[in-house]
Order: C-alpha cells, then sequence, then structure tokens
C-alpha cells in the first residue's frame, strides 16, 4: 500500500515509526507488527476484558454468512454511492469497526473495477477479526484498537465508514478532514424481523443507531439511502446469520438447536445508509 499513514503511538501520541517488522515512537514504545501485516495497538490496561470485541465464532459466522452475498445490496448502495458522488473513488477511507474486512474488500474490488486509487484502512476492537481482515490481503491498513482511540492524526481522511459499529463521534470529527464524509450503516425498522420471531414472542422494530448524532452542529446529514429487500437464507446460512448478530447472547439453546435444524428462513433485510458531512473540526 503505497505512503501508508503514521499511526499515533496510543501511550504518548507521537508518531509510530515502522522499522524491521515494530512500530516505535521516539519514546520507545514498540508495538510488533503481526506475521500477517495488522498491528495491535490496544493497550493492556484499557481492555475491559480478556478477549474485547467478537468472539472467533462470530467472526467466522459472518465472514461465511457475507461471503455468500446475503448483504450484496448494502455493499452495493456503499460503493455506489461513493463512486456516484461528487468524491468519487479516489479517497482515503477508514471502516471504523471493520471486522473481518468485508466491506474493504467490496471497496478494494470497486476501486479496481474503476481504476480509481482507493487508499483503505481499518480498526477494530477484535483481534481475531482484524487477523482475519489482514489474511485477505485487500491492501489496507489494519490495526487492533478502540473507537473511542483511533490511531491516527487529525484531519487524516476524507471518508469514514461505520457499519453497524460502535462510533465515538469526537474522535470520528478528529480524524476527519473538513467537508469529509460519515457514511454510517445502522437497522431499519424491520431488519431481521423474520429471524427475531423465532426468539421473540413479539418482534420489537429497531430504533436505530443514529441517536448519538442527534443535535450535533458539526456532522450535517446530507443524504440517506433505504435498503430494504426479503430474502431466503438456507441450510447451515441460517445458524450463521444467528451467531453473526448480537440475537445470537438472547437465544437459549433449546432455540439456538430449533434454528439450526431449520432448513431455510425467510427474513427482511432492512438498512439506513446515512452520509452526513463535516463543517468544522473540532479543536484537538
Amino acid at each position: 500500500m503505497p505512503n501508508p499513514l503514521p499511526y499515533k503511538c496510543p501511550v504518548c501520541d507521537q508518531p509510530l515509526s515502522l522499522n524491521s517488522k515494530s512500530y516505535r515512537c521516539e519514546s520507545n514504545h514498540t508495538f510488533d507488527e503481526a506475521k500477517e501485516g495488522y498491528v495491535n495497538l490496544h493497550l493492556v490496561q484499557h481492555k475491559r476484558s480478556k478477549h474485547p470485541g467478537d468472539n472467533v465464532e462470530m467472526i467466522a459466522s459472518r465472514r461465511d454468512f457475507l461471503n455468500k452475498g446475503y448483504y450484496q445490496m448494502l455493499s452495493d448502495a456503499i460503493t455506489g454511492w461513493l463512486s456516484t458522488s461528487s468524491m468519487g473513488l479516489q479517497q482515503r477511507l477508514l471502516d471504523v469497526g471493520c471486522g473481518e474486512g468485508y466491506y474493504l474488500q467490496q471497496l478494494r474490488k470497486a476501486s479496481l473495477a474503476r481504476s480509481a486509487p482507493l487508499e483503505l484502512a481499518g480498526i477494530d476492537l477484535s483481534k481475531p477479526a482484524v487477523k482475519l481482515a489482514a489474511k485477505q490481503k485487500i491492501d489496507a491498513q489494519l490495526a487492533v484498537i478502540n473507537a473511542d482511540a483511533l490511531p491516527f492524526f487529525s484531519q487524516s481522511f476524507d471518508v469514514l465508514l461505520s457499519v453497524f459499529a460502535p462510533l465515538n463521534v469526537r474522535e470520528a470529527q478528529r480524524v476527519l478532514k473538513t467537508d469529509g464524509h460519515l457514511l454510517m450503516v445502522g437497522p431499519g425498522e424491520s431488519h431481521l424481523s423474520g429471524l427475531a420471531s423465532q426468539i421473540y414472542d413479539q418482534v420489537t422494530p429497531h430504533q436505530g443507531n443514529y441517536q448519538i448524532l442527534e443535535g450535533d452542529n458539526d456532522l450535517q446529514l446530507i443524504d440517506e439511502v433505504e435498503i430494504k429487500q426479503e430474502i431466503t437464507v438456507a441450510g447451515a446460512d441460517v445458524l450463521d446469520l444467528l451467531t453473526m448478530t448480537p440475537y445470537y447472547w438472547h437465544t437459549s439453546e433449546e432455540q439456538k438447536a430449533s434454528i439450526a435444524q431449520l432448513e431455510s428462513l425467510t427474513t427482511t433485510l432492512h438498512f439506513y445508509l446515512r452520509i452526513y458531512q463535516l463543517k468544522s473540526t473540532p479543536l484537538n
């Protein structure tokens, strides 16, 4: 990847330089690059659990499910908005909560198809997820770290992408360039209602995940795309769908076994892609 962005040391905020497979700052804080090409910048004292973020089972299920193309219309909406907007695909983009790298991979494919250079970076709290993303060889700069402490300097990115992931609004504003864009994906009211009905007697409509941006004077909503489609999930993909979602943690063992035995499941996919533009950059 040409001209990777310098990482910001999570201890002292100085630039980290890569030398002999180790990132080091002037204060000699050192972080080794993994053989897959990512770096773990999540400090031990900041961990709230031994293995933070999505576990291996959730990550594998999401990889298998997404690679079957079930969410293709969502990735098409993301790449389509970028390619048809005034920005085009010649941008520097950070995927905040990149997981196993599915959307980064789709963005890279779109970039190559249009011969439009797109510099990609991704962060996630889950080490197994970032490790898997790095194995995809999608030419992206990848790091393990919390979204509350993005490891980049201010005004580094033209675009931030957040797909069903935690977002620190202040940090997002800090690393975005003025007039840069935040693409935020959250659930529509009926998202996965067919799956939810297998778990709950009464399905409650989703409220979305945009409340954290309400009343923000710096990020202005400039566009919204609604994506809604009914799909039929077959065979083992049904259990993968359950396992990759938060529903998994609210499902009894009996319900999991029952869902795993389903030959197919028809459900609604319902997303909102909201695009915000940063009108002013907060002071550091």
